[in-house]
């Protein structure tokens, strides 16, 4: 409980400044993969595609080289995985040998398929707000898509590659990262850390909020959750804010969840930075999270 007070306390007092990388362009509407042009020395890549509940998946994965841990290697879980692969490089993989990385994308040529990660990532919504431009896509399927996650997308990764199912992350990125954070809350033993990167807390008027108040408290050893967001994030069709700040309702979350014993909270603010730049912001402290977490954040 004290160390939750402190990592967010500490994140309060000093916005972290990303790598100079982090000033990269957007990820292009349409995709390529470098990583799978000039694969790493460190990971052997692959990709498949999936057809569960009539609906098509694609998934990416780098297993490390060399012999496994005996229960298996840690992983990171990463939805949107197209994008994810199209921006992740061998410095990455390389900075973490011992990880296993996996993209959950979908059989599209584009970095995303906004339709279906709309449907997957998303909770029911009773009332949507009038003029939410969410209503034109299909909404309310995260814990349907949960369960093909937890189920047959899981199975189908370990098939191949020895993967050890008490050190895996889950991680993901706007309606991504709400979705983490609804995982976290629906089975919070699902993964042993979460990463919502710039999530949308915002989501069909504050959605999350059912998911919360319902949330059980986890079993075992505390769950670690790293949330991430910019200083210049706000909502589409609104204005800026005169002052750059963090979104207000994901750090009120996450004061929330800073009181909560079954979990180990850290907050992490780029400053200066947007939604889409949050992204690959992301990266190396996820990645760092994913490949020891048990280990306690620095204060």
């Amino acid at each position: 409980m004290p160390l939750c007070r402190r990592s967010f306390l500490a994140a309060l007092a000093a916005l972290t400044l990303p790598p100079a990388r982090l000033a990269a362009q957007p990820v292009p509407q349409v995709v390529d993969y470098p990583l799978f042009e000039t694969p790493p020395a460190t990971h052997r890549l692959a990709q498949t595609d999936l057809r569960i509940d009539g609906l098509g998946y694609r998934i990416f994965t780098a297993c490390p080289l060399g012999q496994p841990p005996a229960a298996g290697w840690p992983s990171l879980w990463m939805l949107d995985g197209n994008a994810a692969f199209s921006r992740l490089n061998a410095a990455d993989l390389a900075a973490h040998p011992g990880l296993a990385v996996v993209g959950i994308g979908y059989p599209v040529d584009t970095a995303v398929d906004a339709r279906a990660r709309s449907r997957d990532y998303t909770p029911p919504v009773a009332q949507w707000p009038e003029g939410d431009p969410a209503q034109r896509r299909p909404t309310g399927g995260d814990a349907a898509f949960r369960a093909r996650l937890l189920g047959p997308i899981a199975g189908a990764v370990a098939q191949g590659m020895p993967l050890d199912p008490a050190a895996r992350t889950l991680w993901g990125h706007s309606y991504g990262g709400l979705f983490v954070l609804g995982t976290l809350f629906a089975t919070p033993e699902a993964f042993r850390a979460y990463v919502a990167v710039s999530p949308s807390t915002h989501f069909g008027g504050g959605a999350l909020a059912g998911a919360e108040a319902r949330a059980r408290a986890r079993t075992g050893a505390p769950a670690r959750l790293l949330i991430q967001l910019g200083d210049r994030e706000y909502r589409r069709g609104t204005e800026a804010p005169a002052t750059p700040r963090p979104a207000p309702q994901t750090m009120a979350l996450a004061e929330r969840l800073a009181r909560r014993a079954d979990l180990v909270l850290e907050l992490e603010v780029f400053e200066g930075l947007g939604h889409g730049a949050t992204f690959a912001a992301s990266f190396p402290r996820a990645f760092a999270v994913a490949q020891d977490g048990d280990q306690p954040p620095v204060p």
